[in-house]
């Protein structure tokens, strides 16, 4: 047999191989391709996976595997994971629920695996991946073996977990000191309590009034989202009142926005006054001048020790003559009694 009878006889054993190996493909099918599904922790779902084995004359031994992978945009699998013990509220594949042992398809037969999807309680939301294996082997390393090197026919698993989280912030107090006299008085508070599921970063603006309702100022709270609330506490924000040295009646309003995209929003609103001390003592000072000023004023106009007639001169009492009254006890006698 020369070296040409070789090759020849290579390549015919090589498609030989190959034709079986494409034979063997096309008898034996898994449907369906995928299984998606949209679940919330504590669902329980079962779907069915349909195996048939077309051949006339072989008989398949086929075992189960379940591999956690990950997809590219397309959805094409990029690669496989080994299983391995991870926390059962993000890990797929301690959700899958299918037949461990061999499962026997006889020639012209088809066989209904069902697959049970039972998801954890605590289950994370987000996009989970997993590819189910039914592979044709001797045995179940083997198995396992041809479906992580992505050789093994099965059901691509794609499971979304909804967000049944809620954000739920309030305002518990929103405190500015009533009269407001120092710098020891500008302090604001704001008190907010977390009574939803997610951790949140309120952040917004405090708007100030004055009393005919014409914006003065503004100010930031918690524009750099450095303060989280997470859920179950209750944390409380300050700021310093920006205000200068006016005095009167103001009003504040506060606008706060928390939540995903920052979709949901906070109000609330408070008055005071503001007295500056210097401002006070000034004003009373000024008060008080004026006050002496008009007394001053008072007692020189309308108190005097003699009682002037407009002229300067005295008034005199005359007596007229002749007069005879009849003086009672308690009148004055002003009769001459020489």
């Amino acid at each position: 047999m020369g070296k040409k009878t070789l090759i020849i006889g290579y390549v015919t054993a090589v498609l030989l191989f190959l034709s079986q190996q494409t034979a063997f493909a096309s008898e034996y099918t898994v449907r369906p391709f995928l299984f998606d599904e949209i679940v919330n922790p504590r669902d329980v779902i079962t779907e069915t996976v349909l195996l048939t084995n077309d051949s006339e004359y072989r008989k398949y031994i086929v075992y189960a595997t379940v591999n956690e992978i990950s997809v590219d945009k397309e959805g094409e699998i990029k690669k496989f994971v080994s299983p391995v013990m991870t926390d059962r509220s993000n890990t797929i594949t301690s959700w899958i629920e299918v037949t461990r042992g061999r499962i026997e398809i006889p020639p012209g037969e088809s066989r209904e695996v069902p697959v049970t999807f039972r998801i954890n309680h605590d289950a994370e939301p987000g996009e989970y991946h997993a590819f189910i294996g039914f592979v044709p082997a001797p045995n179940k390393p083997e198995a396992q073996r041809i479906a992580l090197n992505g050789e093994a026919d099965g059901v691509v698993v794609k499971i979304t977990v909804a967000d049944q989280r809620k954000d739920n912030l309030r305002i518990d107090s929103f405190l500015i000191d009533r009269f407001v006299t120092d710098d020891d008085g500008r302090n604001i508070e704001i008190v907010v309590e977390n009574s939803g599921d997610l951790p949140s970063a309120p952040n917004g603006e405090i708007i100030f009034y004055d009393s005919k309702g014409v914006e003065v100022d503004s100010l930031m709270v918690n524009e750099d989202e450095s303060i989280v609330v997470a859920p179950g506490e209750t944390k409380t924000i300050t700021a310093t009142l920006p205000l200068g040295d006016e005095l009167g009646r103001f009003k504040a309003n506060i606008n706060l926005k928390y939540g995903k995209n920052q979709s949901a929003a906070l109000f609330d609103t408070t008055t005071f006054y503001m007295m500056p001390i210097h401002l006070l003592l000034m004003i009373f000072g000024a008060i008080l001048i004026v006050a002496l000023f008009v007394a001053y004023l008072f007692k020189r106009t309308f108190i005097n020790d003699d009682y002037d007639d407009g002229y300067g001169d005295e008034v005199a009492l005359y007596v007229r003559e002749g007069h005879d009254a009849k003086p009672m006890d308690h009148d004055i006698d002003l009769k001459n009694k020489s």
